[in-house]
């Protein structure tokens, strides 16, 4: 979806997005849900753009695009108007406690909490689970991948893993040994 927004619409929406620490995708698709619960409260100004229109590409479900647009024309408006003017309305309070609660004092990727980054390639079923929990948490691929990393444990890896892991170790102790045996004048 191509969501045209004016430069106060989009300062708001980037402000909401950083305020709640979301994507900004995330924070229009919300706001469309929330000016879909709403119902009709009445005609709807379609209040023209005040400046410049600005382009937000993003990824909305089908069926939440297409009940945006029956709404709009319900109103009597196209999608751009309709979207400006649920952006216009819906103040903090109106988005998710847990969006509320969450919020931490950094954004990850602005921050110096982190300190490694990296590129992951999937396989197929992988991909398909973690689009499950990122659908079922509402949660970022980071997050997800984030949050098991700190619940692994070894036994949750395959049993050859922890069998080259424990050679490894053994080599290490080894190797070790080896080297305080030379380094106290012992004979190898």
């Amino acid at each position: 979806m191509d969501a045209r927004l004016d430069p106060t619409t989009r300062a708001k929406v980037d402000d909401l997005a950083q305020h709640f620490h979301q994507p900004r995708a995330a924070v229009l698709c919300h706001i469309m849900h929330w000016g879909l619960g709403r119902g009709q409260t009445g005609p709807l100004d379609q209040g023209d753009a005040q400046g410049p229109v600005r382009h937000l590409s993003l990824y909305v479900e089908a069926e939440l695009h297409g009940q945006v647009e029956k709404a709009a024309a319900n109103a009597g408006m196209k999608m751009a108007p309709w979207l400006r003017l649920m952006v216009g309305q819906i103040t903090t309070a109106d988005f998710p406690a847990s969006w509320r609660e969450a919020t931490p004092r950094e954004r990850s990727h602005d921050s110096h909490m982190y300190t490694g980054r990296f590129m992951l390639r999937l396989d197929e079923p992988s991909e398909t689970k973690l689009q499950q929990l990122i659908k079922h948490f509402g949660a970022s691929k980071a997050e997800i991948i984030r949050q098991l990393i700190v619940q692994a444990n070894d036994e949750d890896f395959p049993k050859s893993w922890q069998m080259r892991a424990a050679e490894r170790r053994a080599q290490q102790r080894q190797d070790k040994d080896m080297s305080n045996d030379r380094s106290n004048g012992g004979s190898i």
